[in-house]
């Protein structure tokens, strides 16, 4: 059964592959043929061939119907005889003039839109174009977090000196301090206090030797030196002599008025406290000629445009003062008070300022080539670039040269406010910490204003020796001032005022 299957198979394709061979052969016929025919129409001419096609103009719209159904029965035709369709397209596309066609025909309508195709690659970026203007600001951001902490900078100018501020409330009372050292037994500094009531009279002393045998000159002073030796007489009047004066003639003993001569200063005492304040530093003055006058003037800081009076010795102790303003801002802590002026350096400018005290008035003097800005400091210690001083010489301001730092000093005259000399001490201000002029004489002290390290002679105009020991604190030294009323160092030392004995030598 299988075999007989087997040769039925074959007997089937084998009938078909002849049925295929004689369509080949028959279509091959055929190509002959339409060759033939070919040949034969492009011999007699294009033009025959074209007067066979009609004008397309002259087509009516049925007629074109018409062709196109003849056109497709001819197809059809085709079709039936089992022509393939591709052979004939090549056949039209490799001849002329047999395949027949009319004129195109109208655009159609479009089609529907296609699907989106796949996303490109990136082009090459083109070249970047013009800037274009600046857009609106936008709205703030939020504040983010702070950043780490940068590296510290460089340390800048110090700004301007401001204003000192209101005096604050007074602190508590401190706890008591250690004892101090006790002091000389001869220290000149006596606070004046109320007078007190005459004390009792003291028991008479021992006789003294005789002395020798004179002449009478009169029944007063008969009585003055038996008054000494009795227990009659009291007061300045009566004090006994320490020396031989009352031995030798009654001429002699008679005391002549007596010029006191310029000595150097040779050594200072230790310091009586007068009182303290909140300020670091400041300036404190008193008239230096007019002993009648009990008023005692006080600068607050190194800077401001007022300064404080008070009345007495016990107002500053119980903190009583008016107000005085100034013109301008003083700056330092070199001022100084004479015959009811204020004279102080106007911050800022090269100019001392003379301003009065008890009326309206102002004064100025321009100190060239002086140093008054910035850092370049007189004395650094104080903040100071000009010192005004007053002894019995008169009044003289201290002040750094401009062109080669060195200390001058400036003699002036009161009356007409002007400078009279400018003397150069060739001392470079750079070792100075303080100075201050007694008896015309300059002195200055180290940086650390503890000790006196050069004395200048303003009135010979040379360098003296005269080095001694000033304090031994190394508190801040703010001010540092002689004052002849008294012979005594006025100081302002990390806010307390303090007075220094000053002993001279011939």
């Amino acid at each position: 059964m299988e075999a007989a299957g087997g040769r039925a198979l074959l007997a089937a394709v084998g009938l078909l592959s002849a049925l295929s061979a004689a369509g080949t052969l028959f279509l091959l016929a055929q190509w002959r043929e339409l060759g033939a025919a070919l040949r034969e129409l492009e011999a007699a001419g294009n033009g025959s061939v074209r007067g066979l096609l009609p004008a397309p103009a002259a087509r009516s719209k049925r007629s074109r119907r018409g062709e196109r159904a003849d056109s497709d029965e001819m197809l059809m035709m085709l079709t039936y005889s089992m022509v393939p369709v591709r052979a004939l397209v090549d056949l039209c596309n490799s001849t002329k003039g047999i395949c027949l066609t009319g004129p195109p025909g109208p655009p159609g309508s479009p089609g529907l839109d296609g699907l989106p195709g796949y996303n490109g690659s990136d082009g090459i970026p083109g070249t970047p174009g013009q800037k274009g203007e600046p857009g609106i600001n936008g709205k703030r951001g939020k504040i983010g977090l702070p950043g780490p902490k940068g590296d510290q900078g460089q340390k800048g100018e110090p700004g301007d000196m401001g204003l000192p501020g209101k005096d604050g409330m007074p602190g508590g009372k401190g706890a008591r301090g250690a004892k101090g050292e006790k002091g000389d037994a001869n220290n000149h500094v006596i606070l004046e206090g109320a007078k007190g009531e005459p004390g009792p009279p003291g028991p008479p002393g021992p006789p003294g030797p005789p002395g020798p045998p004179g002449k009478r000159k009169g029944k007063a002073k008969a009585e003055l030196l038996e008054n000494i030796y009795s227990s009659k007489c009291t007061g300045e009047t009566c004090a006994v002599p320490n020396d031989d004066t009352l031995i030798g003639k009654a001429e002699d003993r008679i005391p002549g008025p007596s010029e006191k001569p310029e000595c150097v200063i040779k050594s200072v005492g230790s310091p009586v406290h007068f009182v303290s304040v909140q300020q670091t530093f400041g300036t404190w003055m008193k008239e230096p000629a007019n002993k009648s006058d009990e008023r005692i003037w006080l600068t607050m800081h190194f800077s401001g445009n007022y300064i404080k009076e008070y009345e007495s010795s016990n107002a500053l102790l119980n903190d009583s003062y008016r107000i005085i303003n100034i013109t301008g801002l003083f700056y330092g802590c070199g001022h100084a008070v004479q015959n009811n002026y204020l004279y102080y350096h106007k911050g800022g400018t090269n100019a001392i300022l003379r301003f009065g005290l008890d009326k309206a008035s102002l004064g100025a003097l321009h100190m060239k080539d002086a140093l008054y800005h910035g850092r370049n400091y007189l004395f650094s210690n104080s903040k100071t670039y000009f010192n005004v001083a007053v002894d019995e010489k008169g009044l003289w301001v201290i002040y750094a040269s401009s062109t080669d730092e060195n200390i001058m000093v400036a003699h002036i005259d009161e009356e007409m406010f002007s400078a009279i000399q400018h003397i150069n001490t060739t001392y470079p201000k750079s070792k100075a910490g303080n100075a201050f002029i007694a008896h015309g004489i300059l002195y200055v002290t180290d940086t650390k204003d503890m000790t006196v390290s050069f004395a200048f002679d303003l009135l010979e105009g040379k360098e003296i020796d005269a080095r001694f020991q000033l304090r031994s604190s190394q508190s801040v030294l703010a001010m540092l001032s002689y004052n002849l009323r008294d012979g005594n160092l006025y100081t302002w030392e990390n806010g307390s005022l303090m007075i220094y004995p000053v002993y001279f030598g011939e």
